[in-house]
């Protein structure tokens, strides 16, 4: 079930436009991606090369690439990897002509949504595009909440994240009282800030908050 903070970045990025990144070297055939991808409402950001894409690549809005394995300079998937290795999540839809076999494999195993082989029917492309945006529109709901919770508990000061601390590990507040040497009143009143500054409820909820922040391991 999600938590207040989480409908709030829910519904945060609602508002945020999908972009489809389209790397081709092909003029003609970045521009009939374009035009079959535009009536969806996406927006549509072509690149003749992946070193072009990863000079202008901005993480802000929900979005996904579509990819060529055969590029000048760095390849699709040597694009792939090197987004990976840097922790981008961006769902990736190859579109390339003859794929191999060990190609595919490679894709496949860094997390591509699919690889499709050149010329591919619009509606097999248009699906394979719709499930890489709902992964990216996830992926990317994930990310800011992770950033906001991890912003919330760093807004926390000293005193509170020690009770955060003694409360993620199971300790009542009568023992955090007598173990940091205040009132239960005071250990009471920072639970409660906590509670409010991250946007929880309860004790799961906090945890939840506090794994998906990196704060605590899961």
């Amino acid at each position: 079930m999600a938590n207040a903070l989480q409908k709030e970045v829910f519904e945060t990025r609602q508002k945020s436009r999908d972009t489809v990144y389209i790397v081709e070297d092909d003029a003609s055939t970045r521009e009939a991606l374009g035009e079959l991808i535009r009536p969806t409402g996406a927006a549509v950001e072509s690149f003749r090369s992946a070193e072009e894409f990863l000079d202008a690549y901005r993480s802000d809005n929900p979005s996904c690439l579509l990819l060529d394995q055969h590029l000048p300079g760095i390849s699709g998937c040597e694009l792939l990897r090197q987004l990976r290795s840097e922790g981008v999540p961006i769902p990736v839809v190859f579109v390339t002509a003859h794929p191999s076999t060990p190609m595919t494999v490679d894709a496949m195993r860094m997390g591509a949504v699919n690889v499709l082989e050149k010329p591919c029917c619009e509606n097999e492309l248009r699906d394979a595009i719709h499930a890489a945006l709902t992964n990216g529109r996830k992926e990317q709901r994930q990310s800011a909440y992770r950033r906001e919770v991890a912003e919330r508990i760093d807004g926390l000061n000293n005193s509170e994240r020690e009770v955060l601390t003694h409360v993620l590990n199971g300790v009542p507040n009568k023992q955090i009282a007598s173990q940091l040497g205040v009132c239960i009143r005071t250990v009471e009143a920072r639970r409660s800030k906590i509670y409010k500054t991250i946007g929880v409820q309860s004790v799961a909820e906090l945890t939840r908050a506090c794994v998906a922040a990196g704060y605590i391991d899961a």
